[in-house]
């Protein structure tokens, strides 16, 4: 979920771990990515191997004429959840001039992402997994970015009804973002539970149904580091219809030469669930990494996390603990 909002001047700048495959007469060409697979442990009869989101992208660059580059980029993610499935996350055209900023057209990350400040963890975390009712979400967009003085702004279009307006700022390792989202006419299905006879057996199905609602949300975020100490908070609020739900969270994290720790808390106010606000909850998660050589990573989390259902206490919460890898290219 992380990261999002400079992926634009990441791409003009190259990414640490793309390969430069082509570079001639002023056109460019690399390739990048990275495998990732994990095991989750709930409990010794509950434990899955998986593929964990691997991906690789295709960016490509052109000088069109001084101090102007042409640009685009293809991300291609995997998706097991589902079945053995690839699907384009991001493909995008567009524009940079060192003095005007960049514009970029086609499939996109919202602006949401880079603002959880709080979240230092591979797997976990609560924030955002309602993106696609703000128009923050990987989907098509006009974007225009622009960073001066340690400043970032970006501004996004995503059609007459939806629009997004954010940015950070940097300044004596203390990093500061914000973001304010409007979908206005947002397609929102709902599932209910229907019970029907068939027989003597009642069955029970799900049945969905589509309305449009005026939604909005707001987030803010800080980071401070610290020599090996990096930490983090934000906080968020959104509504959905008439509904409306916020969220808050704290997190660290402590560079110990190749390895990492860190930890984070997140609160929820209301959690929304098949737009209907069903009571709170919070999520804990400690874990740790270790670079075993550049671009090669291993990690371990452990997570708690407690919801309230359907506005009723939950006396059970929910327990488990992800290993994984990554090697990034």
């Amino acid at each position: 979920m992380k990261k999002t909002i400079l992926a634009t001047a990441i791409l003009l700048a190259g990414a640490a771990n793309a390969a430069e495959v082509y570079n001639n007469e002023g056109t460019s060409v690399s390739l990048g990515g990275s495998f990732r697979g994990n095991t989750v442990i709930q409990d010794s009869d509950n434990v899955k191997f998986q593929d964990a989101g691997s991906r690789f992208d295709i960016k490509a660059s052109k000088d069109v004429a001084e101090g102007v580059k042409a640009f685009g980029q293809m991300e291609v993610k995997y998706n097991g959840k589902s079945g053995d499935t690839l699907y384009i996350n991001n493909a995008f055209v567009g524009l940079s001039h060192d003095v005007y900023g960049t514009v970029a057209l086609g499939k996109q990350m919202g602006l949401n992402d880079d603002l959880v400040m709080n979240d230092f963890s591979y797997e976990n975390g609560v924030y955002n997994e309602d993106n696609a009712l703000f128009g923050s979400d990987s989907e098509d967009q006009l974007k225009y970015t622009k960073a001066f003085a340690g400043a970032t702004v970006v501004v996004s279009l995503m059609d007459q009804d939806t629009y997004a307006i954010g940015g950070t700022y940097e300044v004596a390792g203390l990093t500061l973002g914000a973001s304010y989202n409007i979908a206005n006419d947002r397609v929102v299905t709902t599932e209910k539970e229907v019970l029907t006879v068939v027989g003597t057996n009642v069955v029970k199905t799900k049945v969905g149904t589509s309305v449009k609602t005026d939604n909005s949300t707001y987030i803010v975020g800080a980071k401070y580091s610290l020599d090996a100490l990096t930490l983090g908070v934000q906080y968020q609020a959104s509504e959905v219809g008439k509904e409306d739900f916020s969220a808050y969270g704290l997190g660290a994290h402590y560079q110990l030469g190749q390895a990492g720790v860190y930890a984070m808390y997140d609160v929820l106010d209301g959690k929304y669930d098949d737009a209907v606000i069903k009571g709170d909850g919070s999520i804990i998660v400690v874990g740790a990494d270790y670079e075993l050589v550049k671009d090669v990573k291993a990690y371990i989390e452990f997570d708690s996390s407690d919801f309230d259902v359907d506005g009723k206490a939950s006396s059970k919460s929910d327990e488990k603990v992800t290993i994984g890898g990554r090697v990034y290219f």
